[in-house]
């Protein structure tokens, strides 16, 4: 961690682009991701951004964030519930937002002819049939489970195949931090 990195947690667990999603600051949150804030850094809890945008049914919010690399298969460390499992259903924007990231979770590996993104790196393998791969990677996904195993993708990268968690893909590839372009 560097000082000023913007993917640290304050003392409440949140980082501040948690805090500008849960403000409705979609200007600074454009910015904040533009300038490198990673778009599925967790807070404490395990919540993403994404989380954060769907609990206060941000229709608008969790679109900018999925186009730029959210990955809407994420689980919170609390209690293992996706972003569209976070929707408000008391309050306004509920259906549409929900709506939104059911379709998004329901097209990621099947949309653009299995095409998906890896949104991490996955250089250290635990087994030996699952897939290594670096942010960035285009991959193919085969098959999206199956009745065992409902976490883990069979995909294609160049000639290799193998398993991948399908908490490290998305239907778009995470942000290239406008810096670094």
């Amino acid at each position: 961690m560097k000082i000023g990195d913007p993917n640290v947690c304050n003392d409440e667990g949140m980082t501040p682009l948690h805090h500008a999603i849960f403000g409705e600051h979609f200007h600074i949150v454009e910015y904040m991701v533009g300038t490198g804030c990673d778009v599925n850094f967790p807070d404490i809890d395990g919540w993403t951004p994404l989380h954060c945008a769907a609990s206060c049914n941000d229709l608008k919010m969790c679109e900018f964030l999925v186009e730029n690399g959210a990955c809407v298969h994420s689980t919170t460390s609390d209690d293992q519930q996706l972003p569209s499992e976070k929707c408000d259903e008391v309050e306004r924007g509920y259906e549409e937002t929900k709506n939104y990231l059911l379709k998004i979770e329901a097209e990621v590996g099947l949309a653009n002819n299995g095409l998906v993104y890896a949104l991490y790196d996955y250089t250290d393998p635990e087994s030996s049939d699952e897939l290594t791969y670096i942010s960035g990677d285009c991959l193919v996904v085969l098959r999206r489970g199956d009745d065992v195993e409902t976490e883990w993708w069979w995909c294609c990268l160049e000639s290799r195949e193998g398993y991948v968690a399908r908490n490290l893909v998305g239907m778009y590839p995470r942000v290239t931090p406008l810096a670094l372009q």
